[in-house]
């Protein structure tokens, strides 16, 4: 395995003081599991800036962090969501894209780090994982540790919002929180993807009905699902406590299916049909079996819900890039 120098760095939101335990746990799981040595750590993962309390440092120097991590480290992990990510967009160059396209370092993180997970992809075309860091955990740990290896990890779906593909779907996974993709998508030059060899994953938290429907409207206006080949649906809850959660999924699940009607029977007549799965294992508060997701990957989902990602595993290189 080529994944010699690996680091955690807090682009978004600090780690609470409370985590500390988490995190060494952490560290642990991948020193033994990787077989690595030292693992570099952000001066900024429980720290605070002064002049805006919510991310960890100014967007300055967040970003040397960034552009360090990507000159020197194999494995690149993102601690917590938040707010923030995107600030580092601003300062990241053309020659900070060639870099990560040279040395191809993975990136593991979750919500708030969605931007800079989908941007890295549409830039560079390397693979990143969607996937909360913290909550690697061993039994979570060994699927990270096979994808990230290039082999094939396995999980199960729900049920079909649509009537199942006839045959095995197969495309590149992209997405994550669904708030932060369209973000993502939502500017003046939005990012150009061949949709139709792209399966959209998301999940979401904070967010009810009337807030699903604006981010859906937003993803017509870019057109996603006319051609979309599938979408993978996880955890949509308005809160981040669990106490309603099953009847608040419900809710959600049935405003996609009635929203994107339309779209679903306008393409089976067609004869290129949108088939959406739901899932029970992605998303925000979810601690068993929790789907990570290799955005600009590759993903193939059967006719049974069984869902196979795999990426293809790094090539081991001499040196770092300057």
């Amino acid at each position: 395995m080529s994944y010699e120098k690996i680091g955690f760095i807090a682009p978004s939101t600090c780690l609470p003081r409370s985590e500390k335990a988490k995190l060494r746990k952490t560290v642990g799981l991948l020193k033994k599991g990787l077989g690595v040595g030292d693992i570099y750590l952000s001066p900024h993962l429980f720290s605070s800036d002064e002049a805006i309390d919510h991310v960890t440092a100014p967007a300055e120097e967040r970003a040397e962090v960034f552009k360090k991590a990507i000159r020197e480290l194999d494995l690149i992990v993102s601690v917590t969501g938040g707010t923030g990510a995107e600030d580092i967009l601003r300062k990241i160059d053309k020659k900070d894209f060639r870099i990560i396209r040279q040395r191809r370092p993975l990136f593991i993180g979750f919500s708030d780090f969605t931007f800079l997970l989908n941007e890295i992809y549409h830039a560079t075309r390397v693979p990143a994982v969607y996937f909360p860091s913290l909550k690697l955990g061993k039994g979570n740990f060994r699927k990270i540790q096979d994808l990230i290896s290039g082999e094939e990890i396995q999980y199960k779906g729900l049920m079909w919002l649509t009537p199942p593909p006839p045959r095995k779907l197969s495309g590149i996974p992209i997405g994550g929180n669904l708030s932060t993709f369209v973000n993502f998508l939502n500017r003046n030059k939005p990012p150009r993807f061949s949709w139709k060899r792209h399966v959209l994953f998301f999940e979401d938290i904070q967010v009810d009905v009337e807030d699903l429907h604006r981010l859906l409207a937003a993803l017509g206006r870019h057109d996603v699902f006319s051609t979309i080949k599938g979408i993978v649906v996880g955890s949509v809850s308005s809160t981040t406590k669990n106490s309603n959660a099953k009847k608040q999924q419900k809710e959600a699940l049935r405003f996609i299916q009635s929203y994107l009607a339309d779209t679903i029977r306008k393409r089976r007549r067609l004869g290129f049909p949108l088939p959406i799965l739901a899932v029970s294992n992605f998303g925000h508060n979810i601690r068993r079996n929790l789907m990570a997701v290799p955005i600009g990957g590759h993903v193939t989902i059967s006719k049974g819900k069984r869902i196979t990602f795999k990426i293809k595993k790094r090539p081991a290189r001499n040196g770092h890039a300057a």
